[in-house]
């Protein structure tokens, strides 16, 4: 891995999963990654996961020399913070990537602009909150950024989960189907387990037989590569138990709401 220092401006839930994964890394070292926040406590939390990890109150100082600053502040936060560091970046070896939803690449490059310099290597980034696992589905796009630099990155958080290079244009469906659509496949989740209670079953016993099942589903889409729809006419016999359910799911307009949903979020 090519990247000598790594900043992230934002210790927050997806900062400090970042980080952590960035640690975990094989491809690059704890002690070569900075992470900043505005208090200490949240510094505190990412030290106690990964005590090699370098960390400040300071953004300017956190940022200088690094070759890939990653901000994961909250939106409103963005411009002062942008204003705050690129005094201290050097566009020449820096890349900029942003992991806050909703800002596109025409107001970073406003936001990181600088009088007399060449405009910033940018990239957005969007994963989800299952990257403290290591199983997020992460949204690349990328703006100016040369080759291997883009490279490196998609290497980097390929070790936290799957990576998908986007054009800008369609950072806002991946934001829906997979950093939101977490949320919404763990309503369904949610809605089956107060199910199970519903029908007899203890908390638990709903729980442990809802995620089970689920794991079975996504395990015969992975081995057969099928779609969703192929493994559902396997078990439904028309008519039958399956048929009735689904049927009844649809009449309380069950597909429409998730299509809603994922456009709405948008």
């Amino acid at each position: 891995m090519d990247f000598k220092k790594i900043c992230i401006i934002g210790a927050g839930n997806m900062g400090g999963a970042i980080a952590a994964g960035i640690a975990g890394s094989p491809y690059f070292r704890p002690g070569n990654l900075c992470v900043t926040a505005l208090s200490q406590g949240s510094l505190d939390k990412v030290k106690a996961a990964v005590p090699d990890i370098v960390t400040s109150t300071d953004n300017a100082w956190a940022a200088t020399g690094a070759d890939l600053v990653v901000m994961a502040v909250k939106p409103w936060q963005l411009e002062n913070v942008a204003m705050e560091i690129k005094p201290v970046l050097d566009y020449t070896g820096c890349t900029i990537a942003s992991v806050v939803a909703g800002v596109g690449f025409s107001d970073l490059t406003e936001m990181f602009r600088k009088d007399g310099c060449c405009a910033p290597a940018l990239l957005r980034i969007i994963p989800n909150t299952a990257i403290s696992l290591k199983k997020s589905t992460t949204f690349i796009a990328s703006c100016r950024t040369p080759g291997p630099v883009l490279e490196n990155v998609v290497k980097l958080f390929r070790c936290m989960g799957t990576v998908v290079e986007v054009q800008e244009s369609m950072m806002a469906a991946g934001t829906s189907l997979a950093s939101c659509g977490i949320a919404y496949a763990l309503k369904y989740l949610d809605a089956s387990m107060k199910g199970g209670t519903r029908l007899g079953f203890t908390e638990k016993e709903a729980r442990d037989i809802v995620m089970s099942t689920m794991k079975g589903a996504i395990a015969l889409l992975e081995t057969y590569g099928t779609l969703p729809q192929q493994e559902i006419d396997k078990v439904t016999t028309p008519g039958g138990y399956t048929f009735r359910g689904l049927a009844a799911m649809e009449e309380k307009g069950f597909s429409d709401a998730v299509l809603s949903g994922l456009e709405s979020s948008m």
